[in-house]
């Protein structure tokens, strides 16, 4: 009888563990890998409405820029070594500067 309820302890923990590890990062908003798989190098900055820059995290090794377009709202990742796409992120960083 001690047997059986350690058994069914043993499985209704895993269970909690494994159901709670799976929304843990899901739950935060976090994306457990990176978001861009191709990105855009060509000059579209007029088209541009906002820009949002991700560090190199634990689950992506690349910076990651990710642009919204005006007229769409489409979302589209930026090549981060095109030089233009640098010059934007120079000034988004000029412009939080105290």
């Amino acid at each position: 009888m001690l047997c059986k309820i350690i058994s069914i302890s043993v499985v209704v923990f895993l269970g909690f563990v494994t159901i709670s590890e799976g929304m843990s990062l899901r739950g935060l908003g976090a994306d457990p890998r990176c978001r861009c798989i191709e990105t855009e190098s060509r000059r579209i900055g007029k088209y541009i409405e906002s820009v949002e820059l991700f560090p190199p995290s634990p689950h992506c090794k690349d910076t990651e820029i990710i642009a919204t377009l005006k007229i769409s709202g489409k979302e589209i990742c930026l090549d981060p070594t095109a030089p233009w796409v640098k010059k934007v992120i120079d000034k988004i960083i000029a412009n939080k500067s105290p």
